[in-house]
């Protein structure tokens, strides 16, 4: 009953969400000063902020619940994916002057659910760009897998830090977004890894499998019913990071 009144409820946030876009997008025609116009990026940041929370939430109730969790699993061209995605990063990143670099291997493929690990990248990305250093992304293969990488170089942690980013539930914002990553990667069939020493920043790694087919208990579901209300992922799920001025009218389009 609960389950499904918390639902409920996350689809009345996701409505009133998509009423508030709308609105300033309605909006946008009067913002014809620098000042109108740096209000609405604000509205439009806190938009894509409670979108990015209401989304988490959900992700986070579904990965809990073994009648919900299911991967859209297709046949995935890594290489095409993995560049897509980074040359995304890197323009968001660009406008909260991160410095972004980013290496996929070629030739890359297998079968796997695209949304899903976007969705582990942007969570280990919003939290490497925290730490205010170069972030860096590598997509590589390994032995029957692919090894997906991010990299800070930041304060780095200790090992009482670092056993802490795997407790359940999470303790810290960090850690609600090492939870998600760790458990997509595991419906893949995979792990994830962390790596760190204090002043040589963190080493987050993926490793999924690349295989033809996957476990059978993992089945195909219907996509979410809302979206992001038309808005790039990256820029939602780096909402916490970026600065007002990324969610200006002109930049969302």
């Amino acid at each position: 009953m609960l389950e499904s009144s918390t639902g409920a409820h996350m689809a009345q946030l996701r409505m009133q969400l998509a009423q508030m876009t709308a609105a300033s997008q309605l909006l946008e025609r009067y913002a014809t000063d620098e000042k109108s116009r740096a209000y609405l990026s604000t509205i439009n940041q806190s938009v894509c902020r409670m979108l990015r929370l209401v989304g988490r939430l959900e992700l986070a109730r579904r990965l809990t619940d073994e009648d919900e969790v299911r991967l859209q699993v297709a046949p995935l061209d890594i290489t095409r994916w993995g560049t897509d995605l980074a040359r995304r990063l890197e323009g968001a990143l660009a406008g909260a002057n991160v410095s972004f670099t980013w290496e996929v291997a070629p030739g890359l493929s297998g079968v796997a659910d695209g949304g899903m690990l976007e969705q582990l990248v942007l969570e280990l990305v919003s939290n490497a760009a925290k730490t205010a250093s170069p972030v860096k992304l590598t997509v590589q293969p390994g032995t029957g897998s692919v090894r997906i990488t991010v990299s800070d170089q930041g304060p780095g942690l200790d090992a009482q830090q670092l056993s802490a980013l795997f407790q359940q539930p999470p303790q810290e914002e960090q850690g609600m977004g090492v939870a998600l990553a760790q458990q997509i990667a595991q419906l893949h069939g995979g792990l994830l890894m962390a790596d760190s020493k204090l002043g040589y920043g963190v080493n987050m790694v993926a490793v999924i499998p690349l295989r033809d087919g996957m476990p059978p208990r993992r089945l195909e579901t219907p996509p979410p019913q809302w979206g992001d209300n038309g808005l790039d992922p990256v820029l939602v799920g780096l909402s916490d990071v970026l600065p007002a001025r990324s969610f200006a009218p002109d930049t969302l389009g």
